[in-house]
């Protein structure tokens, strides 16, 4: 049923997505008609909360999938530096327009990982979005390094922390209202449960 509704409520935001975001860079399909800065600002707002509700649809939906044990991976050999750089690269603008410094240290020589490239770099998004979230000063470090048979990603900010009587509920869907009161949490509660599964 969640699955059903979620692709439902896909097709509709599509459209919001794709029409704001037509209005906002193609000016030439309305007649080259520019758009005031009143209405561009408020346009860019509908755009990212469209971008953001399609997120966390897309959330449900892997879950909804993981939890019937039909979520595909697709697995291939995958440099794990490439992996990470790939993965700030696309969180760069973000941590910089909150004024944080983002530092990234990979170990020379790292061996290949056999894996589901697409879901790691989701993982590695959700710790990297996180981090910048709850981080109003300072940086958030990214460190990898080969540990024995294994390769150790870490990632690690200079924000607030979680409280240690949080710590056990950090992987759990939706938490419960009263955590979200505690100032670490923000959102549905899906991202850190969704990247466990998948690791």
């Amino acid at each position: 049923f969640v699955a059903n509704v979620s692709h439902e409520l896909r097709t509709p935001l599509n459209l919001i997505i794709g029409f704001a975001e037509i209005m906002m860079t193609s000016p030439e399909s309305y007649g080259n008609v520019p758009i005031p800065g009143a209405y561009r600002s408020d346009l860019n707002a509908i755009y990212n909360s469209a971008q953001h509700l399609l997120a966390l649809v897309d959330d449900v939906l892997d879950l909804t999938r993981l939890e019937a044990g039909k979520m595909s991976l697709t697995r291939a050999e995958v440099n794990p530096g490439a992996l990470i750089y790939e993965a700030t690269n696309m969180v760069s603008d973000y941590v910089a327009a909150k004024g944080l410094e983002l530092h990234v240290h990979v170990q020379d020589n790292l061996p290949g990982l056999w894996i589901d490239r697409l879901r790691i770099r989701q993982v590695l998004l959700n710790l990297l979005v996180n981090a910048a979230r709850f981080t109003k000063q300072g940086s958030i470090t990214v460190d990898a390094a080969q540990h024995g048979n294994e390769v150790m990603v870490r990632v690690k900010d200079t924000g607030q922390g979680i409280r240690e009587t949080d710590l056990p509920h950090v992987f759990k869907e939706f938490q419960p209202t009263e955590l979200r009161e505690t100032g670490w949490h923000s959102g549905t509660g899906l991202g850190l449960p969704i990247s466990r599964k998948f690791v």
